[in-house]
């Protein structure tokens, strides 16, 4: 309601107030003269004239207001002169607002339907999204798995061609193995109907190489020609045979470790030549060379066990026990002390039988309370042997 007040043409109602009330006023005059004037019309009566000049007054006042408005707004001469024809158009424009208006209820009931599909398809499409995200993990998951397979793959080829190599290897060592024990199986045969002369770990010869001196060195060649005169001696005397029948083979790497004890300038070098397998008598005896450090274990007459107390009288069959065991003692303290001891026997003493036995005897004799002690023959150096003496004091 405050707006269509603020939107009236006040100024063109004044303007209309204004001149309808002069009209009026000029109107009321003219008729009043009239009146007082007696004046007649159309032979009409004075009052009557007066009535008619006030009629055509107001019909003036209503021409000059429709030519007023008419003049100042385009919307009052189509009101008045085209009425039949605003209303017509107003008919027609309803019609066409209302066909407007029920195509834009079509419309928006169709964009609610396409909202609805709308969001439909975009629910679809979430989905679909999601899915392609789940498909898209699945494969860069299966693209992981695939590349492991391809690896695992590749290393399976490759342990495919080791296990192929290995087994070439294996089915070639079969076959040597094959060989082997055939040939072990001979070998037996003929062991069984022969003799071994040496046994597999055997020490068969030994010497000793000294440090090079400014007089000379020795030559590699010596030294293994002393090595297997030795063996050969060894067995020959062993079996009862000539040396020269006694044929011994000595690997490459023993040779090898023979020159370089040969080169070096200082220390004492142990050689032993050592039995590799049992060999039959009539074979050729493998051997190999071990080397070890010499140092002087013992000097000359050094007392080595020393046992006092031993009553008089004694059975020679104690008195004997009784020396076996100090001997026993003596061959243990060797060992301890450094002394190489022979690899078959475990021994490292050397005494000679008639020696052990004149004490068995002197000891067995004794009238009187006796103190053995067993002292070295000479210096003693770690390869041995250990030569002994043997002597029964009276206390």
């Amino acid at each position: 309601m405050p707006d269509m007040i603020m939107e009236m043409n006040w100024m063109l109602i004044l303007i209309l107030i204004v001149v309808s009330a002069i009209v009026a006023y000029i109107g009321d005059i003219v008729g009043m003269r009239f009146g007082k004037k007696r004046v007649s019309i159309f032979g009409m009566r004075p009052k009557n004239t007066s009535s008619l000049i006030t009629v055509v007054s107001g019909i003036l006042i209503t021409i000059f207001t429709l030519a007023v408005l008419s003049a100042t707004s385009q919307t009052v001469r189509t009101a008045i002169f085209s009425m039949k024809f605003v209303q017509k158009q107003i008919t027609e424009l309803t019609s066409q607002l209302q066909g407007s208006r029920t195509d834009l209820i079509d419309l928006e009931t169709r964009l609610l339907e396409n909202q609805k599909d709308l969001v439909n398809k975009q629910i679809q499409l979430a989905n679909i999204e999601g899915s392609l995200d789940a498909s898209e993990t699945r494969l860069r998951e299966i693209e992981a798995e695939l590349s492991l397979t391809r690896a695992e793959q590749e290393k399976a080829s490759i342990n495919l061609a080791e296990l192929k190599i290995e087994r070439g290897t294996l089915e070639e060592e079969v076959n040597s193995l094959n060989l082997e024990s055939e040939k072990l199986r001979e070998r037996l045969k003929y062991v069984r109907g022969g003799r071994i002369v040496v046994f597999a770990g055997e020490m068969i010869a030994q010497t000793v190489v000294a440090p090079a001196t400014s007089g000379g060195k020795p030559e590699p060649d010596d030294v293994l020609d002393i090595l297997l005169r030795s063996a050969k001696s060894m067995v020959s005397m062993r079996y009862g045979v000539e040396p020269d029948e006694v044929k011994v083979w000595v690997n490459p790497e023993s040779i090898e470790i023979i020159k370089k004890s040969c080169r070096d300038p200082k220390g004492r070098r142990i050689l032993r030549l050592m039995a590799s397998e049992n060999t039959v008598q009539g074979e050729m005896i493998a051997a190999s060379v071990t080397i070890h450090e010499s140092r002087k274990i013992y000097d000359r007459n050094q007392i080595l066990a020393e046992e006092r107390g031993i009553p008089s009288g004694l059975p020679a069959e104690q008195a004997e026990t009784r020396l076996y065991s100090i001997l026993g003692a003596v061959n243990s303290r060797a060992q301890r002390d450094g002394v190489l001891p022979d690899p078959i026997r475990g021994t490292v003493g050397n005494l000679s039988a008639s020696d052990f036995f004149d004490a068995v005897d002197s000891l067995a004799q004794r009238t009187n309370t006796a103190t053995v002690t067993v002292s070295t023959e000479s210096d003693v150096y770690t390869e041995g042997p250990v030569r002994v003496i043997i002597r029964i004091l009276a206390e």
